[in-house]
């Protein structure tokens, strides 16, 4: 999300580096004027044999000796902060690895349904080719009772054959068939079931 992100050059621990180490030079500077300040203050308070300016001067070198041990830890944190104690003190599960994704194959690779229009096809087909058809591509999940008859029957089928002549459903799709109820109570009923592929 934050790729190719890179502030004046700043990114990483290289560039929090680099920044830590300008301002730990500046302050090892102004450190280094302060003590000198503070020494020769204080050489020039015993000089002059007095007590206040050889205090005040002895206060600011041991300032700045005070400051040069907080510098001096303070970088060497921002170092081990930046790159060596970022892996280690995560939990093993946190610590960052490599994601592999790694994509299924589609169940199907045919897009188009087929279509099979039992009443259009010629030669016609009996009904019992039919009922036999239904029966191989729904894998069982579609019955025809006695009495109904085949219209049509919709698929999805798996591999690279994608006509009617591949009855192999693909999984995870819906047979869908339409039938002709000719025994109907109350007149003739047409119907449609369905049945998805495991």
């Amino acid at each position: 999300m934050l790729d190719g992100i890179d502030p004046w050059g700043l990114t990483g621990p290289d560039g929090l580096n680099s920044v830590a180490a300008t301002f730990i030079g500046a302050a090892i500077i102004l450190l280094a004027i302060g003590c000198v300040v503070g020494l020769v203050r204080w050489l020039g308070g015993k000089a002059t044999r007095s007590s206040e300016g050889s205090t005040k001067g002895l206060k600011m070198a041991g300032a700045g000796l005070l400051g040069a041990v907080v510098l001096g830890s303070l970088g060497g944190a921002v170092q081990w902060g930046s790159s060596l104690g970022t892996d280690s003190l995560m939990p093993e599960a946190a610590r960052p690895g490599q994601v592999v994704i790694d994509r299924k194959a589609p169940k199907t690779t045919c897009t188009a349904q087929v279509v099979r229009n039992f009443d259009d096809e010629d030669p016609r087909v009996t009904q019992s080719q039919r009922v036999a058809v239904v029966k191989e591509v729904s894998r069982g999940g579609l019955t025809v009772e006695p009495g109904e008859q085949v219209m049509t029957l919709k698929w999805y089928p798996t591999g690279t054959d994608c006509s009617a002549e591949n009855t192999e459903a693909a999984s995870g799709t819906e047979v869908e068939m339409r039938i002709y109820d000719t025994v109907a109570v109350g007149g003739s009923d047409e119907q449609v079931r369905k049945h998805t592929i495991d």
